[in-house]
């Protein structure tokens, strides 16, 4: 009953909009503050190309590309809440944005629901997974060959890159 009362077209906006700012935050960071480069700002924040990928699918207001974009944050994001520390200022930061990717995942889902677009979803789902198999694979190989960093990532200590 309360949510036939919501907007969801001013409350996607929000949720889009948030989530962006808070993935194009973390591309400054890892990219401007900490210059891991293209490929190390890939595989150390994953969370930005998945959040990229969800609003490319709300801007082209596509079903397919938000449910891979939502699988791929549910992986990212929300499994970030429970791996990620809560312990700085900093820490909240990252969680606050694992949270609005949470609630970008939970939007999708209402919007699948809402609309009916179960082909599109389990084919962006489908297409998500197979794309995010194969992206796992490639991070843990870049982590192999980058000993430490994941730790580093994970305790907050990851420095700039000379």
């Amino acid at each position: 009953m309360f949510a036939e009362a919501l907007d969801w077209t001013t409350v996607g906006w929000i949720v889009m909009g948030i989530t962006l700012l808070t993935g194009l935050n973390s591309t400054w960071f890892f990219l401007g503050r900490l210059r891991v480069g293209l490929t190390g700002w890939l595989m150390l924040n994953s969370c930005a190309p998945s959040i990229f990928l969800f609003a490319a699918g709300y801007l082209l207001r596509s079903p397919l590309v938000m449910a891979a974009g939502a699988l791929w944050m549910f992986r990212y994001g929300t499994l970030g809440l429970f791996v990620f520390p809560w312990k700085s200022p900093t820490d909240l930061l990252v969680q606050f944005g694992h949270g609005m990717m949470t609630l970008s995942v939970i939007y999708t889902v209402v919007v699948v629901i809402q609309q009916a677009v179960w082909t599109s979803a389990l084919a962006g789902l489908v297409l998500g997974g197979a794309l995010l198999a194969l992206f796992m694979a490639a991070q843990a190989a870049w982590f192999k060959a980058h000993p430490g960093t994941m730790e580093a990532l994970f305790s907050g200590t990851l420095a700039p890159q000379e």
